[in-house]
């Protein structure tokens, strides 16, 4: 039976806010928010120091071993 290679996601580790995550190589700020159900309109990132605008979310690629800090808002009063 031939193995099937689509179901196979090669993996890379990051660190984000202190702990390693293995995501899928090529993910995107906003890849990574879709796996941890939270919404970008909420959440300031800091990719390795540098602050990620919102709107670049989607096209700001993840890298091995980058160091990704997220901090979601929250209202109340």
């Amino acid at each position: 039976m031939a193995e099937d290679t689509a179901s196979q996601v090669e993996l890379m580790t990051i660190v984000a806010n202190g702990q390693p995550w293995h995501v899928p190589r090529e993910s995107t700020i906003a890849d990574f928010l879709g796996q941890l159900a939270l919404t970008p309109g909420r959440v300031v990132a800091m990719l390795d120091g540098v602050i990620v605008p919102r709107e670049r979310f989607a096209e700001t690629r993840l890298h091995e071993g980058c160091r990704l800090e997220l901090v979601t808002m929250v209202g109340g009063g």
